[in-house]
């Protein structure tokens, strides 16, 4: 199914190679910084408050890890209907939408501070997860007019952007809750969830007002593409039919369920080991600078070496990371340091790597439907990983669970050490 995209005239005077084209492409990167940044922080702040205020009002390790969940679990549901949104309207009423939709649910786990249910917390987390959806559909936007040459760069310059709030978001949170911890109770949750809804809105006025012209009506002039494909689920099935794109989609869900399995539990397992909320706090700004904070250099490296090296290096860091983590104790802080750390490396790799081979595997007039399936899929496997951590924890223990993820990473590091032998054969005989 396609739907009709109206440039309204945006592309009119902003055509390939010009000077006026590079430096739209400059600017619209530096407006989607500035949307990333709040929003990164926000989504940090709520996700490292759930799992342990949902532990303090129920006591279940698997409904703590579920709270946090929750956050994937609406990225997956609002995937689908924001690239619906984007088809339409372009990326700026997607991402504005998206934004202001994680302000609604930061004020909802707010209230589930004050009123100790746990329901409200859980749909709070769920539309917070929608700011999450756009954070990621924004690194796709950074990409829309981007060349060739520097892509995967564009791509890791907008992903780079969350380092700041998302490394300030659990320590600052935790902080906090740390400071008041012995007044406010319960209640002292809300300071990270009020922190999140001023900062969603911040991100949502950002876009909506400085978004313009949208990137994705000016890489629509630049094509004559007067529509655009609708995502859906079925994609999927065109996806792993394509060489190239199969292995991006593959490194992408199973590096997102590495690091969303073992990231959920971390802060439990370290919380039964008496380690304070702020120590925690850190591990988690570490775990996510790996993620975020060397993506520039990882889209460098893309760029010049090619995507499927890329994640087979991603994959390495995945599984040293995760069995690091498997070795911890929950009274040591380094072990969870070190290990989530480079569990984070391991996901920037494969997400650059992959959300730049993705995007150069199909047309404009694909794109946004390819993009949006596969961050769908991404997030959902992510979010069964996190459920599933819980419950591993629950019946089995940590060390379990970290060693299953290091052997996920394994596992891609090998579906990807022979799609780059296959990519490097078929190279050769059309060189010879």
């Amino acid at each position: 199914m396609v739907q009709s995209l109206s440039a309204g005239g945006e592309g009119a005077t902003y055509l390939p190679g010009t000077p006026e084209r590079d430096e739209l492409a400059r600017r619209t990167i530096r407006v989607l910084q500035l949307g990333v940044i709040p929003s990164g922080l926000a989504m940090t702040a709520s996700f490292s408050a759930s799992t342990l205020l949902a532990d303090q009002m129920t006591g279940s390790e698997t409904k703590a890890s579920l709270a946090a969940v929750c956050l994937s679990i609406g990225g997956t549901l609002a995937g689908i209907p924001l690239a619906a949104l984007m088809a339409r309207h372009g990326r700026r009423a997607g991402l504005a939408a998206g934004y202001m939709t994680g302000a609604i649910g930061a004020t909802l786990a707010l209230l589930s501070a004050f009123a100790g249910r746990y329901s409200v917390l859980v749909l709070g987390m769920v539309l917070i997860g929608t700011g999450q959806a756009a954070n990621l559909a924004s690194r796709y936007a950074g990409a829309d007019l981007a060349t060739d040459e520097n892509r995967a760069r564009s791509i890791s310059l907008v992903l780079w952007a969350s380092t700041v709030g998302s490394v300030l978001g659990p320590t600052v949170a935790l902080g906090l809750k740390s400071l008041f911890a012995d007044t406010a109770g319960l209640s002292g949750f809300a300071l990270p969830y009020a922190l999140a809804l001023g900062l969603f809105v911040l991100a949502a006025v950002n876009i909506s007002r400085r978004l313009r012209p949208d990137p994705l009506h000016i890489v629509a002039a630049d094509t004559g593409s007067k529509s655009v494909q609708l995502p859906s689920l079925a994609e999927a099935g065109r996806v792993l039919a394509h060489p190239v794109a199969s292995i991006a989609l593959i490194a992408m869900m199973l590096s997102q369920a590495v690091m969303v399995g073992v990231m959920t539990v971390s802060p439990i397992h370290m919380s039964q080991g008496d380690q304070n909320p702020l120590i925690i706090g850190i591990m988690l700004s570490l775990h996510i600078s790996g993620m975020f904070a060397f993506s520039p250099y990882v889209g460098w490296l893309v760029d010049r070496i090619g995507g499927q090296m890329v994640i087979l290096a991603g994959a390495g860091a995945l599984a040293l990371g995760a069995e690091i983590a498997s070795n911890a104790h929950a009274a040591h802080a380094g072990g969870h340091l070190w290990g989530l750390f480079l569990v984070g490396i391991g996901w920037s790799c494969c997400v650059v790597a992959a959300s730049s081979l993705l995007t150069a595997s199909f047309p404009v007039e694909r794109r946004v439907s390819v993009q949006a399936t596969a961050d769908v899929l991404m997030t959902a496997l992510g979010a069964a990983a996190g459920v599933g951590s819980g419950l591993a924890v629950e019946h089995r223990d940590y060390a379990d669970l970290a060693h299953w993820g290091a052997l996920v990473g394994l596992a891609l590091g090998v579906v990807a050490t022979v799609a780059l032998v296959r990519h490097l054969r078929v190279t050769r005989r059309i060189t010879l």
